[in-house]
């Protein structure tokens, strides 16, 4: 009996563990106990050889805890290290599409805990295990295969530039691909920092819509007022019926109707709205389904739901946008503007997730796209106020001032409120009562600085609903001090330089981040 309790015990251990991986993050108890019953649980001390070269294995291994090196034998036995894999890194991966021979070698540098996946077992598993399984793997060799051609892009680039150098100026020392130099001083950049390319001479760029207004057209300004917040609180968590985004609306008509053959579109387009993802990550959460995880993600409710519940939820939100009020007062350009800089901030702070490395089990983009919420809940409690916003003088000091002077709360503390009542994972409430305070946090420091510096990012390209104060400097918001104490691989990198960098890359990037259905 006490051997039994023992073995639960250490199975439970082991399904907390692979709860904190990213790589299972959409996976629920049953589903992981699943996976653990078709698969080896390995733990294994320092300097042992996992993978040897030339081999024929058809195995597939992910890292629990612990790290490893991943390295190619040379001429005379000699070793060249090319990565370090850590925490929640996978290797091995070729092994689940064909038995081909290992290119490289995998050793550990530190205990390890290993989870050994064969594919020939895992076939043996769940359908719908085998498909979540499998749609992870994908999602890895897409992300691996991207920074692959990206690196190939920044060689490439490289070349093209030395060449060009060498014919117009003096040659040049030819920079590594790994280790770039800094655009001043000559020190060498941290490798988590993007690789700098050339700016194109047509990066591709969508302008914010531009809002030329006369200003004898706006409503007046709304008078400064002193309402209990208790009272604005039961106002906004009485009404969670908020704007959707017309545009979305008309595009998902097509997926409401019979079977839906694109879930990825249907999934995709859902996530172009804050209150549609809103409302589906609410319903999934519910009680109905009775989950024994949290929701986070679009892609995840879809799969809890079903497509049919999900086509009539969406179908109940969509049909409401023509029995709506105007939003922000009729002015459509600053709908526009919040809907594109919503999702904006929510795939920019992916962006730097990734190019920072940053392991992180929330969805970072559904924690972007819904930062802004508290607005639309605003509107509805005074819509004479965001119109002010197209007046150049009317915000003397920040947005969130006005709104409190105006409106009796902020934008941000609305939006934990309407998160609150939605049911709404805390994550996602902590990033819009926060995002514009993150040396507030106290749980999920790391999220709410991701989504405090693609905001600021965002706003520094101009998208940004008319004149909501004076900009606010990117080299010293709190959000950089949050990753260097909260990921220690940050604490080194210069974040001027950094910035810089980010800046070009961004720039070749943002026709992609803030392209959204409009028309």
């Amino acid at each position: 009996m006490k051997q039994k309790q023992e073995s639960n015990t250490a199975f439970d251990q082991q399904i907390n563990f692979l709860k904190k991986i990213s790589f299972f993050q959409d996976f629920d108890d049953h589903e992981l106990k699943q996976l653990l019953a078709v698969s080896r649980w390995l733990k294994v001390p320092p300097a042992t050889l996992i993978i040897k070269e030339n081999t024929l294995e058809k195995v597939f291994y992910i890292l629990v805890k612990g790290s490893v090196s991943v390295f190619i034998t040379v001429d005379q036995g000699q070793t060249i290290e090319l990565t370090t894999l850590t925490t929640g890194d996978t290797f091995g991966e070729m092994a689940l599409v064909s038995e081909t021979r290992r290119t490289a070698g995998v050793k550990t540098t530190s205990e390890s805990f290993i989870l050994m996946v064969e594919p020939d077992i895992l076939n043996q598993a769940s359908v719908f295990l085998q498909l979540k399984f499998y749609r992870r793997f994908c999602e890895i060799l897409v992300t691996r295969l991207i920074a692959a051609n990206k690196r190939m892009g920044d060689l490439s680039a490289q070349a093209a530039e030395s060449s060009a150098s060498k014919q117009q100026s003096p040659p040049r020392q030819a920079v590594p691909p790994r280790q770039q130099t800094a655009p001043q001083g000559g020190q060498q950049k941290q490798e988590t920092e993007p690789p700098p390319r050339p700016q194109p001479a047509q990066a591709p760029r969508v302008t914010p819509p531009k809002i030329e207004v006369n200003v004898s057209e706006l409503p007046p300004a709304p008078k400064l007022m002193a309402v209990a917040k208790a009272k604005i609180k039961r106002r906004i968590q009485s009404n969670l019926e908020l704007a959707v985004n017309p545009s979305v609306s008309a595009r998902l008509a097509s997926f409401l109707v019979g079977d839906c053959e694109d879930t990825r579109k249907f999934a995709e387009l859902i996530s172009c709205d804050p209150m549609l993802a809103a409302k589906v990550v609410q319903q999934a959460n519910s009680s109905f389904y009775r989950r024994t995880t949290t929701v986070n993600s679009v892609p995840h409710a879809m799969v809890t739901m079903g497509i049919k519940n999900l086509q009539e939820v969406i179908a109940k939100e969509t049909m409401k946008v023509f029995q709506e009020e105007e939003l922000f007062g009729g002015f459509g350009e600053l709908a526009d503007n919040f809907w594109q800089h919503s999702v904006a901030v929510g795939r920019i702070a992916e962006l730097l997730r990734d190019t920072i490395r940053i392991n992180i089990s929330e969805d970072v983009y559904l924690a972007g796209l819904f930062h802004d919420l508290g607005k639309l809940a605003l509107d509805q409690q005074q819509p004479l106020f965001y119109p002010q916003l197209l007046r150049p003088d009317f915000i003397e000091k920040d947005i969130c001032t006005s709104e409190q002077e105006y409106i009796g709360i902020d934008h941000a503390q609305a939006g934990c409120w309407l998160g609150e009542k939605m049911g709404l994972p805390k994550p996602y409430l902590d990033v819009m009562l926060m995002h514009h305070t993150p040396e507030k946090a106290r749980e999920n420091a790391l999220l709410i600085g991701l989504i405090h510096l693609a905001d600021l990012f965002v706003k520094d390209k101009g998208m940004i609903m008319g004149k909501e104060g004076p900009p606010q400097s990117l080299s010293t918001a709190f959000g950089w001090i949050i990753l260097q104490e909260q990921h220690h691989p940050f604490i080194d990198v210069n974040v001027d330089n950094f910035i810089r960098s980010f800046k070009v890359e961004l720039e070749r990037m943002w026709g992609d981040m803030s392209s959204l259905p409009l028309t």
